[in-house]
């Protein structure tokens, strides 16, 4: 390294050392993560896409609104007082670009406003906070446009973010394509009749250790063959959307060197897999299996 960027990095470090974390936001992150709730500011990441957000409202279908957030302030932005947040800083808030988001991109909760109203408008905040106000209402200038377009391009990203697969059903097919019947299925994946007899008739899914297994055989990618699964339950999938589980999917995601997508789906068929094996199928606990689930993968 050379003496330049020493010195630069030492002065980074001495910096460093002298930020203050306020409590109110220690607390936050340490705490383990909540359901979304309007008025929480949150950290969204997908794929290579971090944003912070506001969220202005929290919907009953894995769905939230959400405004982009940023430390930068420019004109068409609500500008937040340092007292309006837990984060102890200005804050600008891009209310203009307000878009639903599904709840899988929360990563963590950093920070929450101080004080809200009931119903989370731009004019109720306004008007609810002290020392809030509005950009300069100048035309916007070219850095303004660009930055803009870039946080607009953010949320069109994160918006989009999916993982739960349309799950076609078509295993019974598959393996009557192939002439697998259910007492050679067993026998390939070391399974029980009951067990055998139900993935084949295409009433229970392949896990993902499975679908690598068969993938060979069959002369179809583990992929495809997860796709011929039935349908998720909505509960497994609510489940694994939860920001609670985030961490617990990433240190999947680590176990199996794989991407966090592919991380979802294993969990997902693990956990639905899992629930096959139970004596009580008429009232399952889906959070008690996830539970149990990842305790037994990561150990928990």
């Amino acid at each position: 390294m050379s003496s330049v960027h020493t010195t630069a990095y030492q002065r980074l470090v001495a910096a460093a050392a002298g930020l203050k974390v306020p409590d109110a936001v220690r607390q936050v992150a340490t705490a383990p993560p909540q359901d979304p709730q309007p008025g929480q500011i949150w950290r969204a990441v997908w794929e290579d896409t971090i944003q912070l957000l506001l969220i202005t409202a929290a919907g009953g279908d894995d769905t939230l609104r959400a405004v982009p957030a940023s430390f930068e302030r420019y004109a068409d932005t609500l500008l937040l007082p340092a007292q309006a947040t837990t984060l102890e800083q200005p804050l600008a808030l891009w209310w203009s670009l307000e878009a639903t988001l599904p709840w899988c991109v929360l990563d963590r909760q950093v920070s929450e406003l101080t004080g809200r109203p009931p119903a989370l408008t731009s004019r109720t905040l306004a008007a609810a906070v002290p020392g809030t106000q509005w950009g300069s209402g100048a035309a916007p200038s070219a850095p303004t446009i660009e930055y803009r377009g870039v946080l607009a391009d953010q949320l069109a990203l994160l918006a989009s973010a999916q993982w739960v697969p349309q799950g076609s059903g078509g295993l019974n097919q598959l393996f009557r394509d192939h002439g697998i019947t259910a007492m050679q299925l067993g026998a390939e994946l070391k399974l029980p009749p009951p067990q055998a007899l139900a993935i084949w008739r295409g009433q229970l899914a392949l896990t993902a250790d499975q679908a690598a297994t068969l993938a060979e055989r069959l002369g179809q990618s583990a992929s495809q063959l997860l796709a011929a699964n039935p349908a998720l339950p909505p509960a497994v999938v609510h489940e694994l959307n939860r920001p609670l589980r985030r961490k617990q999917v990433k240190a999947l995601a680590a176990q199996h060197d794989e991407t966090e997508r592919e991380a979802r789906l294993r969990a997902a068929y693990g956990i639905y897999t899992l629930a096959a094996r139970d004596d009580d199928r008429t009232q399952p606990n889906w959070t008690a299996r996830t539970d149990r689930y990842f305790e037994l993968r990561l150990g928990e």
